[in-house]
């Protein structure tokens, strides 16, 4: 069930808060003129592509829609944000059952329908799960991806630009490492 990869289509599947804002960030950004999403509650998923669609008058054109996993058949990009959120007191690791467990339920679906495309991980752990979708997808190592420490990275830079009084823009600082309790800050790399 090949299919050619349209680069214009994104999919995002999970449509709890990362997921919409992924979403949200993806329909500002102009990048692709098709995102769908999906989620195990197609009718929230309705409604944040309904919600997300009504920022396009200031926008790129785009069509947004919810849907079903054949509908991510042609997609570059599918970015994976579903999985159980981080409850107070819970470790990252504290995760793993509960979202490998999700991955074995969504993982296999997105690679059913989707041959081409690359598989983006948004989901924590982050690099556990980047693994286990690589592993329970079938997909070579080149298409798989996780977000890793991106976020991390960010939030460096803009605490030290606030604290510089400087546009966060500016700063050139990076965290390396697992997403989460064994990250690091690389300051000896980091300028201004």
């Amino acid at each position: 069930m090949g299919c050619t990869v349209n680069d214009r289509k994104v999919a995002v599947v999970g449509c709890g808060f990362v997921g919409s804002a992924s979403a949200f960030a993806i329909m500002e950004s102009g990048l692709f003129s098709e995102m769908v999403l999906i989620d195990a509650n197609n009718d929230k998923a309705s409604g944040e592509a309904l919600d997300i669609s009504h920022g396009l008058p200031f926008a790129k054109p785009m069509q947004i829609y919810a849907g079903e996993y054949k509908d991510i058949a042609d997609a570059a990009v599918v970015v994976v944000t579903a999985g159980a959120g981080q409850k107070p007191g819970e470790t990252r690791l504290d995760l793993v059952k509960k979202n490998v467990g999700i991955f074995r339920s969504v993982i296999p679906q997105i690679a059913e329908y989707n041959k081409e495309g690359i598989l983006l991980i948004v989901a924590n752990p982050v690099d556990i799960l980047t693994h286990a979708a690589l592993k329970l997808s079938g997909f070579p190592e080149n298409r798989v991806f996780g977000s890793g420490t991106v976020l991390d990275t960010a939030r460096l830079k803009y605490l030290l630009g606030e604290h510089l009084s400087v546009d966060s823009r500016s700063v050139h600082a990076f965290i390396i490492g697992e997403h989460g309790d064994s990250e690091i800050a690389v300051w000896s790399s980091a300028n201004v």
